[in-house]
């Protein structure tokens, strides 16, 4: 199936799963749909274990979002669809530009739009028919569209007029999703990749040469290489002296120094954040120095032995950050954000893993990034699948009597364990009295705006 085929399919079905209605079991529908056509498309033996790695991703978080229906999933989906979409037509372009060629497509569409050559085969573009079409309709019947939603925005009269013709049809939500479902998929199936892009890609390879000769020169013409070397060492030093000074303190504050309760919360979270931004400087730091030239430097031993010293000092400061937000955890019960703690602190951990091996190894400062970004992107895409609220829920019911109700009633996707808990308490009767309200509501609307996981309650 060609692109501009897809384009149309795409969306054509996207006017019919959203027209006058709400975003739901439609959207799941959608991102299935856009993964088979990715999958249609066929791919290299080469690419098959990545792209069926990445094909679980999207249809997870798809189901993900059609059972949920959550701005997590949401987010989930649209990035697993473009991740795979530009790992499916440029499989050699690194996951590092991503971000990059995503916001220069779509901040650039209307440029792309009306370079009818980058879209439009040579066959139509040259076809006299085609010519007649798209001047004398599918151009007039744009600007119409636009003119006529500006119109009626400020006339009443104007509004109703339009509003009753063609058999009760909502005329400019039909050219409201057609716009922007053109808009999605001619910027998913159409991607402008410039040639400054090919020349950074080519620049981000995973390893150095084999003999690393080419790497042997200082970062700063006016600094030679052993003045570069020994600048390493002694800022490596100072600043181990300073991270075991660090965590002396840290851990005396976390475990020996009392604490009430209603600020311990404050204090924990901004701990960790000092902790995974100090994680983030120190392998900025690292990168640095062995970007190049001390990755093959006979003479950078001490160099790379503080920077293991460093590292290893870093992976204690996670551990005692770790077990405080247990020790938290096992006094004041679990909480998303403490969920995220340790979210972050397992990421902390792993980033300075692979910097080790970056290290170790001898990979370039690339490696490094792309591995981090696959690993934040999968971390991402597989949460977006747990529903945290029913462990939020279970833990503090089973292990805290005097958990906080409030929080655990504003919470979503946790009425099963709520009813099973407290339905025959007087005191949750208004409360589950508007869950039920709640589920009928999610019941009756239509089917494309469902989300699967209200059918799964039984509040009886």
């Amino acid at each position: 199936m060609k692109k501009i085929t897809k384009l149309w399919v795409g969306t054509l079905l996207f006017v019919v799963l959203f027209y006058r209605q709400d975003v739901g079991l439609n959207a799941g529908i959608l991102g299935l749909f856009v993964w088979l056509l990715f999958f249609l498309t066929g791919v290299n033996k080469s690419q098959q274990k990545e792209l069926f790695l990445l094909s679980v991703m999207c249809i997870g978080s798809a189901l993900a979002f059609a059972w949920y229906g959550d701005p997590f999933s949401f987010f989930a989906m649209i990035i697993s669809l473009l991740v795979l979409g530009l790992r499916c037509q440029y499989p050699q372009i690194r996951i590092v530009l991503y971000p990059f060629l995503w916001f220069l497509n779509y901040a650039g569409f209307i440029f792309k739009f009306f370079s009818f050559k980058f879209w439009l085969p040579q066959k139509i573009s040259g076809n006299n028919v085609f010519k007649k079409v798209l001047a004398l309709v599918l151009i007039p019947a744009f600007f119409v569209g636009v003119f006529l939603t500006v119109y009626t925005s400020g006339s009443d009269i104007f509004y109703r007029f339009f509003q009753n013709i063609a058999f009760d049809l909502n005329f400019f939500q039909i050219f409201f999703l057609t716009c922007l479902g053109f808009f999605l998929f001619f910027n998913l199936w159409f991607v402008f990749v410039p040639k400054i892009m090919i020349r950074y890609n080519a620049q981000l390879g995973m390893n150095f040469n084999s003999d690393g000769s080419y790497y042997q020169k200082p970062t700063f013409s006016f600094l030679e290489i052993n003045f570069e070397r020994k600048s390493g060492e002694i800022s490596l030093v100072l600043l181990n002296v300073l991270l075991l000074f660090f965590i002396v303190t840290y851990n005396y504050e976390q475990f020996f120094t009392a604490t009430s309760g209603a600020t311990l919360s404050d204090e924990v979270h901004q701990r960790v954040a000092t902790i995974i931004f100090s994680i983030v400087l120190a392998i900025g730091l690292i990168m640095f120095y062995f970007k190049s030239t001390f990755n093959f430097d006979e003479k950078a031993g001490l160099l790379k032995k503080l920077a293991y010293l460093w590292i290893f000092l870093n992976v204690l400061l996670i551990v005692s950050a770790f077990v405080k937000n247990t020790e938290y955890v096992s006094l004041l019960g679990l909480t998303f954000k403490r969920i995220g703690v340790y979210v972050f602190l397992c990421l902390s951990l792993l980033g300075l893993f692979v910097t080790f091996w970056k290290i170790y190894f001898k990979k370039t400062n690339a490696f490094l990034l792309s591995t981090m970004l696959r690993s934040f992107f999968f971390t991402f895409v597989i949460l977006s699948w747990i529903n945290f609220s029913w462990i939020v829920t279970k833990y503090n019911i089973t292990f805290h009597k005097a958990t906080d109700v409030a929080y655990l009633r504003n919470m979503d996707y946790n009425t099963q364990i709520l009813w099973d808990t407290y339905s025959s308490d007087p005191q949750w009767q208004d409360y589950f009295s508007k869950e039920k309200a709640r589920i009928e509501k999610e019941r009756a609307s239509g089917f494309l705006s469902r989300h699967l996981y209200y059918y799964s309650l039984s509040l009886r």
